[in-house]
């Protein structure tokens, strides 16, 4: 552990006395020392029926700046065409009756990787990555998340009538787009439950 506030600065003033002394210390990791900008006790700003000094620090905590990687946005993908154009590179590449060496099977590995991904590059998109974005949510549940809003704003605006239709639209508004959510979920996590097992 270390000491972040300098040696001999007092932290307190005895009432009776006057005398400054230092009961109160602040310690942190090696480590997180280098953050300080300043640590310091001020006497000038101690509050009213109390002998110890607020200890003011300073430390600089800006985070690194995180690198987000390039997603592709398999959903979008026109898959026929994808498909297509798989074909047409596929013709290009030879078949191999048999292979002779390690260095073959690696050579026909790449070509046929270097096709998959030229394939890729043309017609799967690229999708913007938000650090809150979850992999089972969809158009859909957009569309029905809007339309719940703006029941729930209605029916809102309608409380002070009991009997309005909008309380009752809300409600089953509510239990759908719920429903929908957990059946989003749960085939999204089937899905990748079957691609493990594969």
């Amino acid at each position: 552990m270390e000491m972040p506030l300098p040696h001999g600065v007092p932290t307190l003033c005895a009432k009776g006395t006057g005398n400054l002394t230092r009961p109160d210390n602040v310690f942190c990791s090696k480590d997180f020392l280098d953050y300080f900008v300043s640590c310091n006790a001020y006497p000038e700003r101690t509050p009213g029926k109390t002998d110890h000094f607020p200890i003011v620090m300073e430390a600089d905590l800006v985070p690194p700046k995180r690198v987000v990687e390039e997603r592709r946005d398999w959903r979008r993908t026109d898959w026929k065409e994808f498909g297509k154009m798989l074909a047409e590179e596929l013709e290009g590449i030879p078949e191999a009756e048999g292979y002779g060496g390690a260095e073959e099977v690696v050579a026909a590995v790449e070509a046929l990787d270097a096709v998959v991904w030229r394939c890729v590059g043309k017609h799967v998109p690229l999708s913007k990555i938000s650090p809150h974005s979850k992999r089972w949510w969809n158009g859909e549940l957009k569309a029905q998340k809007d339309a719940k809003q703006k029941l729930a704003q209605l029916s809102f605006s309608h409380r002070d009538i009991p009997d309005s239709p909008a309380h009752e639209q809300f409600r089953r508004a509510r239990n759908d787009y719920s429903a929908a959510l957990k059946r989003a979920r749960d085939s999204c996590w089937m899905e990748y439950m079957e691609e493990i097992e594969e």
